[in-house]
């Protein structure tokens, strides 16, 4: 929105919806709805304290949640901002002092240290949309999803004045020019001039910024024929033609998404030690330079801007063997369940030594010599006799190496919080396989959790059929199904997963309507298919769930207790019609997928 808003004195807007042809002329400024509400856009100031100034004003309009909003050297009190919720020009003023930084005078120091910039986005943009609560208005599940949002600036004025600048009103101008009117047909007339003036300036692409403004207003008092119905002068078939045309091509943009980064827009700057971790507290300045142990040199060169590239390039620098010999470990980790170093957060001194040093650091050889390819990385381990090995041990091998650090055996290993979710997902066939595409908010027991400072949306059940990577992650309410199996907080990066067994596990793989649900839509899809007896389509449930057939006992089990199941939902139909093929019965089946989920082979590697 941002690289295609720059418009000149009386560009507009197509309408988008309903009989009108004109959205709104714009002024000579920059919009990101110049072609679209819904394309997205951020503009911020230079740091305020290079004006000299005491405020900046913008003149801006902006609509569907755009907001502005002052940035104090990155603080979380950026997640305090005003929304636009005006389409008219207006004026928005900010103060440039340090004041903002602790609602106190800062002292010298503390006031040249401070950075501050102002801040306009649309929402999709803006990395406090929604807003806290307490912090914005409350908004709805739909609004937050839908894309449309915009704003546009026309002018940029640093004062020392406490308010920003008046409309000057030069568009009423004209109006005084001449004799003044006697009477009502006079006047009339004289009105009649005035605004047939602006009209025919912008017709031939002579209009000013007054000009835009009371054509717009014109427009919003429908003074102005704007509408493609019969029997009005625009009411022609080529016109609505492109309006149509128009429409039809914006409603195939495809909705922004953006990814939280950070950019060196800036010089970089030497930062001044805060003294013992007080930041109003300031020591000597500290140079900036490259980590010693990777630059591998004694005194770090002083890098361009912030240094952030360059510090990325020597961490992902084929000259770096430590970065290779993590992510491998880290790698082998997902593999076989334990790490090469046993600690992949932790390859220090506090941390575990590696049970085979000369693999790991050939892997991490190969690793950098194959593009740092993960995909050839697991294709070689999963195709290992190592990984292929079966999960029983011998009496010997656990003798001598109980722990397993030799990998004698396959381990056994719990199933990860998203590879069970998934996995229910695709044995009950509901998993939809398509790749990309927006967030799915978790399920909710609630449609709208609302928490003291956040509000949360609840999505479907079974997440559209979505793999659980697409489920929407919130630190503050994490999905509770995930939760329950170990899937860690996403406030810091997590090599290990921790891996408990608790009776929580158990209870909501018993309970959760989720499982429950997918439990029945297996069901359904089972007395759908025509298989000959209890017995066949136990074995296809059995290939399906375990990928294996049962065994002779299992079937016998398993067959008795589906019989038992039809015994117990027979008694409990109190007369009412219950099928006589006890293939046909829904709840018969719902109760025989629901058991299987909650087999232990189900939820576990051998």
């Amino acid at each position: 929105g941002v690289r295609r808003g720059w418009v000149e004195n009386g560009d507009f807007t197509v309408a988008l919806e309903g009989s009108g042809a004109v959205g709104m002329l714009l002024p000579a400024g920059l919009f990101t709805h110049a072609l679209s509400p819904r394309l997205n856009g951020a503009v911020r100031t230079p740091f305020l304290n290079v004006f000299g100034r005491s405020h900046v004003s913008m003149q801006v309009i902006g609509g569907d949640y755009s907001a502005h909003r002052l940035i104090v050297d990155n603080s979380f009190r950026t997640e305090r901002q005003t929304y636009l919720e005006d389409h008219r020009l207006h004026w928005i003023r900010h103060s440039t002092a340090a004041e903002h930084r602790t609602n106190r005078s800062p002292g010298p120091d503390e006031a040249a240290e401070t950075r501050i910039y102002v801040e306009l986005a649309t929402k999709a943009s803006n990395p406090n949309f929604p807003p806290r609560v307490g912090l914005g208005p409350d908004v709805s599940a739909a609004e937050a999803r839908d894309a449309r949002s915009w704003f546009g600036v026309t002018r940029v004025f640093v004062h020392d004045s406490e308010e920003s600048p008046a409309d000057e009103l030069g568009r009423f101008t004209s109006l005084f020019d001449g004799d003044v009117p006697v009477d009502l047909p006079r006047l009339a007339e004289r009105y009649g001039e005035w605004i047939a003036t602006s009209v025919k300036d912008w017709s031939e692409g002579r209009a000013d910024e007054e000009d835009v403004r009371l054509i717009n207003w014109l427009l919003e008092a429908g003074l102005l024929p704007n509408h493609l119905l019969p029997g009005n002068m625009l009411a022609r078939r080529e016109v609505w033609e492109l309006v149509s045309s128009y429409r039809r091509a914006e409603e195939k943009l495809v909705d922004p998404v953006t990814v939280l980064s950070m950019a060196d827009l800036d010089p970089g700057r030497d930062y001044r030690l805060n003294v013992r971790g007080v930041y109003t507290d300031y020591g000597e300045r500290v140079p900036r330079g490259h980590i010693r142990v990777l630059s591998g040199q004694s005194k770090g060169s002083e890098p361009k801007g912030s240094g952030r590239l360059e510090l990325a390039e020597l961490i992902a620098s084929s000259e770096n063997p430590l970065t290779a010999r993590v992510f491998v470990n880290r790698v082998w980790h997902w593999v076989f369940g334990s790490g090469i170093v046993r600690t992949p957060d932790d390859f220090g001194h506090l941390g575990d030594r590696p049970s085979h040093p000369e693999l790991l650091d050939y892997l991490a050889d190969r690793f950098v010599h194959e593009g740092w390819s993960v995909k050839k990385l697991v294709r070689m381990l999963v195709m290992t006799e190592t990984f292929r090995q079966s999960n029983r041990a011998s009496d010997r091998a656990r003798e001598v190496d109980p722990a397993n650090r030799l990998l004698h055996h396959h381990p056994l290993r719990r199933l990860d919080a998203e590879s069970i979710r998934d996995a229910v997902l695709a044995v009950s066939g509901r998993l939809e396989p398509r790749l990309l595409g927006g967030l799915v908010d978790p399920y909710r027991p609630k449609s709208k959790v609302v928490k003291t400072d956040q509000t949360y949306y609840s999505g479907p059940l079974d997440g559209n059929g979505r793999r659980s990577i697409y489920l929407r992650n919130t630190i503050m309410e994490p999905y509770k199904f995930l939760e329950t199996f170990n899937k860690p907080i996403p406030k810091m990066p997590t090599g290990r997963r921790d891996v408990t067994n608790v009776p929580n596990q158990a209870l909501t793989m018993l309970n959760d309507p989720f499982v429950a649900g997918q439990a029945e839509f297996w069901a359904r899809r089972l007395i759908s298919k025509s298989h000959d007896s209890p017995e066949q389509r136990l074995t296809v449930m059995f290939q399906r769930a375990l990928g294996r057939a049962p065994e002779p006992g299992e079937l016998t089990k398993w067959t008795q207790a589906v019989h038992d199941f039809n015994t117990l939902h027979e008694s409990r139909s109190g007369g009412r019609p219950y099928p006589k093929d006890i293939l046909q019965s829904l709840a018969v089946w719902k109760d025989t997928a629901h058991a299987l989920f909650n087999t232990t082979e189900f939820i576990y590697v051998r």
